[in-house]
């Protein structure tokens, strides 16, 4: 178990704010069944491999994940690429968040796994993030393509 310190809690109001959330929820599994757009937010529950924590067991890795909550304020709009929100069985795997500004609005653009997405527009930027329980153990650690093709060379 990670020790209650460990546990993340952050805010974005910024887009280097918004990097540093995005870098805790690389490769987080996030269920289409838990994202809801009400009023002017867009929450979503998001299983986290937590990247800040790692250790040894029985002389093999041993890594965690985690429950968090993600909330988005001041959302006008939600746009979804690649799949439908009625798709409540599927599990999208989040590799990266991302915000375009321009004179005339700010989107926020989750980015998927096999090129899903989901753009998000808001009147300004301001997100949360909270691990929501102790985290649990797992032997399994995300990898990607460019680590596979190290190992094999």
């Amino acid at each position: 178990m990670i020790p209650k310190h460990k546990m993340i809690k952050m805010r974005a109001l910024d887009a280097t704010d918004l990097h540093h959330i995005a870098e805790q929820l690389r490769d987080g599994l996030c269920p289409i069944l838990t994202m809801v757009h009400e009023r002017e937010s867009f929450t979503l529950l998001v299983n986290r491999f937590c990247w800040n924590h790692a250790d040894k067991s029985d002389d093999k890795p041993l890594h965690y994940r985690s429950h968090v909550g993600l909330l988005f304020c001041h959302v006008q709009k939600v746009q979804r690429r690649g799949f439908e929100q009625h798709s409540k069985d599927r599990i999208l795997n989040l590799l990266h968040i991302e915000i375009k500004e321009d004179t005339k609005s700010t989107w926020v653009h989750l980015v998927f796994s096999k090129h899903y997405e989901i753009r998000l527009l808001v009147k300004k930027l301001e997100v949360y993030l909270s691990d929501l329980h102790d985290p649990w153990p797992t032997r399994s650690k995300p990898t990607h393509l460019h680590e596979h093709i190290a190992a094999i060379a």
